[in-house]
């Protein structure tokens, strides 16, 4: 059991260099190997007022312990800078990365410090998006069951194509038929292949009229590649030598992870979807990888839509569990704030923030509310 006399936080802002370095090398110390703590995942996005930051855990002879990115977020209400920050994970899985064998008392100083240095530095509140290693337990803050997702078990290529049900595997034969062909580009990703990702991308996003945070620059892809390249494959299908099908894939822990991607809608009949996510589960066994994680839905239940068609590829697997963690630091501001935006909050508001949007004086309905 690792004593916790002597263990310190360090805050740092990402920069070019040797704050970019020295995160790089802490995750490898913890032994991170997951693609969604990669740096130029992180990366997309960052403001003057909204500052992609990351903590390291150490010990007094520079043994790390933790390494956690965050998003420190200045508050704005009405137009008008509060002083005051809130704290948000970057988008996808991680929070703490924790060295394995770190004992959960020590897990709770990691807690403690960072309360400690929210309050000492005006952050009002945190959400965090855990990753998939149960790094959510001793959590000084509350703990949500947010998703469903689907993870599938690939090392048996026979027994995944058996339990697909048979609309899915007549799908995939209707797409053979049609003369579809499939790609997946691994290490030797070139620009041109990048580009047909994202015009296939962009397409399907302008489709569904995407939040902007969905709007990477292209840049994004190409640095993210550069320097990742045995984290990220693409799979596309092609029509007639045309990409009308994709998928960015991130390859970490011998698993292959959907990320994001796009359908060109002309031609959905074709079921391109269904031959790309399967042809990508037939390469990544041949791979040598174990698993597929397919994601999960708009909703935390089993009757949603997108979860139950992602469902379909692994009907017989368990699904894994994913967990957002919401805390109040500063309960006064927290209710000034929330009551700014319209919403008035009764009773004991660490009792109450479960559901509903966290944190509330974030919530856009409720500020377009106030502003028309």
């Amino acid at each position: 059991m690792q004593s916790t006399d002597t263990f310190k936080l360090q805050n740092y802002l990402f920069e070019e260099g040797k704050t970019i370095d020295l995160y790089k090398n802490a995750l490898k110390e913890v032994g991170c190997e997951s693609a969604y703590y990669c740096y130029e995942l992180l990366s997309n996005g960052q403001t003057v007022k909204e500052k992609i930051r990351f903590f390291i855990y150490t010990s007094s002879d520079n043994n790390i312990f933790a390494v956690m990115p965050y998003v420190h977020r200045a508050i704005i209400l009405n137009k008008v800078e509060t002083g005051f920050y809130d704290v948000s994970s970057p988008w996808g899985y991680n929070g703490p990365f924790f060295k394995e064998g770190i004992s959960e008392a020590l897990v709770q100083e990691f807690w403690k410090a960072t309360d400690n240095w929210y309050f000492e530095n005006k952050v009002v509140s945190e959400f965090l998006r855990f990753n998939f290693f149960e790094n959510y337990k001793g959590y000084s803050g509350e703990v949500v069951h947010t998703l469903f997702n689907v993870k599938g078990d690939i090392t048996d290529r026979d027994l995944f194509w058996s339990n697909l049900k048979s609309n899915t595997r007549n799908q995939f034969r209707k797409a053979e038929k049609t003369g579809l062909e499939f790609k997946l580009y691994y290490e030797d990703i070139t620009e041109k292949q990048i580009a047909d990702f994202y015009q296939v991308y962009i397409g399907t996003m302008d489709r569904r009229n995407a939040i902007d945070s969905f709007y990477h620059p292209m840049e994004y892809f190409l640095n993210f590649w550069k320097n990742n390249q045995e984290k990220c494959a693409i799979g596309l299908v092609y029509k007639d030598g045309l990409p009308i099908s994709t998928e960015l894939f991130l390859i970490s822990e011998k698993t292959i992870y959907s990320f994001l991607g796009g359908t060109d809608s002309d031609y959905f009949k074709l079921r391109p979807n269904e031959f790309l996510k399967i042809s990508a589960v037939i390469w990544a066994n041949e791979k040598g990888l174990q698993y597929y994680m397919i994601g999960g839905g708009l909703s935390n239940g089993k009757e949603d839509k997108l979860y139950l068609y992602k469902k379909k590829y692994f009907p017989n697997d368990t699904d894994i569990d994913f967990y957002t963690g919401r805390k109040i630091i500063n309960v006064k501001k927290y209710l000034e704030f929330s009551k700014a935006v319209g919403h008035s909050i009764e009773g004991d508001v660490r009792q109450n923030i479960r559901e509903g949007f966290f944190p509330r004086y974030r919530d856009l309905t409720l500020i377009k509310e106030i502003d028309s």
